[in-house]
């Protein structure tokens, strides 16, 4: 029991390959709205075909045809499998036994979704055909065999056009070909399909498509797909090795006449066009079976004669003409058929034959020329006579063609033979209507406006046959342009009466755009044939409109009132400009409009004028206040405003307008220049040089003020630009300030000895600061140049003598060994006592490191490195000591004497 569940399970999940294909197409067919029919019929061989090949579904994908882009893929059920019937069922021998699968689903197209100009196709794959093809490779899959799928294809165009829904069904209801051929006997069938919307269909023969791939179901793809690879010898010129080969008319009729036995696969497709613009393509694949198994056989015959005549004497064309006076029994022809295979013994003695008829030169339906019986049983050699009868009304006008077809019951497809008559019917007599009012057939008429014109007009026909009237124009509607047309009730044969009467009002119909008019009335009488026999007659009218005095437009910027342009205005940004614009229209006092010509630019520039209206006179203020946020001076400096008045709701609404330009050139601002301050202790120090020592702070304020108030403070901005000197500056503390209105910041410095290099001990800076204004298209600055001389701090070479002798006994009184020199700058003696013996002060020369004091044997009983350091020497006895001081760039060396 798992075993079969399993079997079953992969037969459901996997597709099968198989050699089963025999063609199909898709099909497309609108319901309603949105909703679509999607159809896919496979035909599929009965014979070949392995049952599992038979899919209970098809998965199909749409793609845009612009970028290949999947829209959807569609689920179809397989809902209906009905056999191909043949032509002849009495002929078959199993030789086909086609299948028609029908799967099917109904789904949506949206507009939002499927609108793109260049449309749509839906594409399924499956593998494989028949793989006893004769014309194409379509081996069973693997290794180097080449091997043959369907791609089923159709093309559909967007369900919205410029906005509106577009609907369409592509074409449908193809003829299924079951019935097989013979060699070297004609073969025809029908092989067209109908359009429920009446588009045009083109067909033609194509190269049947492939599959991308050899799977049984390829991966879905948007192609390119494939050809079939065709087999040495045949191709599509070639493609049944026939003569001629298989082809196809625009029509549909597919015909061929094959050599040689086979299976061979062919491809149709239709171009399906709208008003001369294609919008659709649909595919179909299909077999054709070439066997020897027709039975010998003769083609019937068929005869014509005149009523008149006494034989049947025209065997291929014939020619008949009738007069207006014959009657309907006279108004015919007879045919006679006659069938070779009736006088054989392996036709039984018989053979079924029957006609039909075909226009040739024109298209309508003329099966009412055939009698009731077209078919007949010929025995032993006999004939069958039919008579043809042609109607009194010709079908087209003039002379017209048609074929009468005789056919037999030979197999596998009926032999036929071809009577073709040239039929010349004399319509009955009927002479044309005709105007007895007016007479002339063109009247020329000419109003001033509101004016009436009013005519009547009265057609008779001689037959008294009944008058239908059409009225035409020259592309307006009659009654929006003041024209009625009315005809006199009752109506009586052979004789239309009516009226023509227009209404010149402006009031009525717009004539600014046209004031001359065409009416044409035309009758036709609807004899018995309906033979359009036309008259007419035309009326030429034309409308004289008032005349209208022309508003006028100017400005208070210039005396002129003619000036059409304003040159020469320039204002300043953050300066204003004011005017009146005023329109006139002193002669009509009619109804004005003033504007300006571009509103937005108004908003764009920030400028103001109200729309004005009123009779005979209007003006209005424009006016400007010109800021920086409107304009870009780089890009342009002159603007140019046009003012318009218009009088169009006179009467006629004759427009009629007058403009005035505007042109402004546009300058920069006025800017007073920003002016900087650097201060040092509340002394101004701008340009100057400021000497300083290292270990002193330097401290700059800087201000940076402006004049500029209106329309608004400038905003300021206060930095330093440069920064340089011998040595590079470092250390130094500055930050750039923005504000509107006054700034403020300072520089801040505090130099040390790492500002020296290379031994100089003497630097010069350049600082440079700045404070610029923003004042557009104006933008002004002030720079003030600091100079700054950094020294070291000043220091003296003379020697110093350190005391050489202390008494550590707690007296008070010279205790300890120190060199404490006040200040060394003070040599007075009597001032200083201690001068001579002071440490020449640090700098960054030469700094204190340490002192170093050493008994008589070289031991160090005391060290310090603070420069004002004291030794008491406790614990250490009297005696001779020795001191070493140490300075960064020398050493001083002594004896010391230590006493209790």
């Amino acid at each position: 029991m798992r075993k079969i569940l399993l079997t079953l399970l992969l037969l459901i999940v996997f597709p099968v390959f198989a050699s089963h294909i025999v063609g199909g197409e898709f099909e497309l067919i609108h319901i309603s709205g949105n909703q679509y029919r999607l159809n896919l019929i496979i035909y599929f061989d009965q014979l070949n075909g392995a049952p599992g090949a038979k899919d209970p579904s098809a998965t199909v994908s749409i793609f845009r045809k612009r970028d290949k882009v999947l829209m959807s893929t569609v689920t179809l059920a397989r809902v209906d499998e009905t056999n191909v019937p043949y032509t002849q069922p009495e002929c078959s021998k199993g030789e086909i036994v086609t299948s028609k699968l029908l799967y099917t689903s109904v789904i949506t197209l949206s507009p939002a979704q499927f609108n793109d100009p260049l449309g749509y196709f839906v594409v399924w794959e499956r593998c494989c055909r028949n793989y006893s093809i004769t014309n194409i490779f379509s081996q069973v899959p693997g290794g180097a065999n080449i091997s043959a799928g369907q791609t089923f294809y159709l093309e559909f165009p967007p369900v919205v056009k410029n906005g509106e829904p577009f609907r369409n069904s592509s074409p449908r209801l193809f003829p299924p070909l079951n019935d097989f051929a013979c060699p070297f006997r004609p073969y025809y069938v029908d092989f067209a399909g109908v359009d429920d919307d009446g588009d045009s269909l083109v067909y033609s023969i194509t190269t049947p498509l492939n599959t991308t791939t050899a799977d049984a179901l390829p991966p879905v793809s948007a192609g390119p797909y494939p050809p079939v690879v065709w087999r040495p010898g045949y191709s599509l010129t070639n493609i049944i090795n026939g003569q001629p080969d298989l082809r196809i008319s625009k029509e549909g009729l597919l015909t061929a006449t094959p050599r040689t036995q086979g299976l061979f696969v062919f491809a149709v497709k239709i171009d399906e066009f709208r008003n001369g613009e294609k919008i659709g393509e649909s595919r179909r694949d299909f077999q054709m079976l070439v066997v020897d198994a027709c039975p010998q056989a003769e083609p019937p015959a068929i005869t014509g004669k005149k009523l008149t005549d006494a034989a049947f004497i025209y065997a291929e064309n014939m020619s008949v003409s009738f007069s207006n006076t014959v009657t309907n029994a006279d108004r015919c022809i007879d045919v006679r058929v006659s069938d070779p295979d009736a006088s054989k013994l392996e036709t039984n003695f018989s053979e079924r034959v029957s006609i039909r008829v075909v226009p040739l030169n024109f298209r309508k339906d003329i099966s009412s020329i055939l009698p009731e019986v077209t078919t007949a049983l010929l025995t032993n050699g006999s004939t069958r006579d039919f008579r043809i009868c042609f109607p009194q009304c010709p079908f087209i006008d003039g002379p017209y063609q048609i074929g009468i077809i005789a056919f037999d019951d030979a197999c596998s497809l009926p032999l036929t033979d071809t009577l073709k008559v040239i039929v010349n019917t004399q319509p009955p007599f009927n002479s044309a209507p005709y105007f007895v009012k007016p007479t002339l057939p063109v009247t020329q008429v000419t109003l001033l406006e509101g004016a009436v014109y009013e005519a009547d007009f009265e057609i008779r026909d001689d037959e008294n046959d009944e008058l239908i009237p059409f009225i035409t124009t020259d592309g307006f509607v009659l009654a929006d342009a003041g024209f009625t047309v009315t005809i006199n009730e009752p109506r009586i044969n052979g004789k239309l009466t009516g009226k023509i009467r227009w209404d010149a009002f402006c009031n009525i119909f717009d004539f600014t755009n046209r004031t001359f008019f065409e009416v044409k009335i035309l009758v036709n009488d609807k004899d018995i044939c309906d033979n359009n026999a036309l008259t007419s007659v035309t009326f030429k009218f034309q409308v004289i409109l008032p005349g209208n005095a022309d508003p006028v437009i100017d400005t208070d910027l210039t005396p002129n009132p003619n000036e059409r342009t304003v040159l020469n205005i320039q204002r300043r940004i953050n300066e204003s400009l004011t005017f009146t614009v005023t329109g006139t229209d002193l002669v009509d006092h009619d109804f004005l409009t003033l504007d300006v010509v571009k509103r937005d630019s108004l908003e764009f520039y920030g400028a103001t004028f109200a729309a004005a209206s009123g009779n005979g006179s209007i003006s209005s203020l424009f006016n400007w206040d010109i800021r920086c946020a409107n304009f870009d001076l780089n890009k342009h400096s002159t603007v140019v405003f046009t003012f318009v008045v218009k009088d169009a709701t006179n009467k006629c609404r004759i427009y009629k307008a007058d403009t005035v330009d505007v042109q402004v050139k546009i300058l920069p601002p006025l800017n007073a220049k920003p002016l900087l301050t650097i201060q040092n202790e509340n002394e101004t120090v701008n340009e100057q040089t400021l000497t300083y020592q290292t270990g002193n702070t330097i401290l700059l304020t800087l201000t940076g003020t402006d004049a500029d108030i209106l329309p608004e403070p400038d905003l300021l901005t206060l930095q330093l630009i440069n920064a340089s000197g011998n040595i590079k500056p470092e250390g130094y503390v500055f930050t750039p300030v923005q504000n509107v209105g006054p700034v403020q910041t300072t520089f801040t410095w505090t130099p040390d000895c790492s500002v020296f290099r290379n031994g100089l001990f003497d630097n010069n800076y350049k600082f440079t600061f700045r404070v610029s204004d923003n004042r557009c298209f104006s933008t002004k600055a002030d720079t003030v140049l600091i100079l700054i001389n950094l020294k070291d701090n000043i220091g003296f070479e003379k020697d110093f003598t350190p005391p050489n002798v202390f008494t550590p006994n707690n007296d008070g009184y010279n205790d300890y060994f120190a060199v404490e020199g006040i200040d060394p700058l003070i040599s007075d003696p009597d001032q200083n006592p201690d001068a001579g013996v002071a440490f020449p002060p640090d700098n960054c020369q030469g700094r204190f490191e340490w002192v170093k004091v050493f008994n008589r044997w070289g031991k160090p009983v005391y060290e310090s490195y603070d420069r004002k350091f004291r030794w008491y020497a406790r614990n250490q006895p009297a005696g001779v000591y020795y001191y070493v001081i140490k300075f960064t760039n020398k050493e001083y060396r002594g004896s010391l004497s230590v006493r209790f």
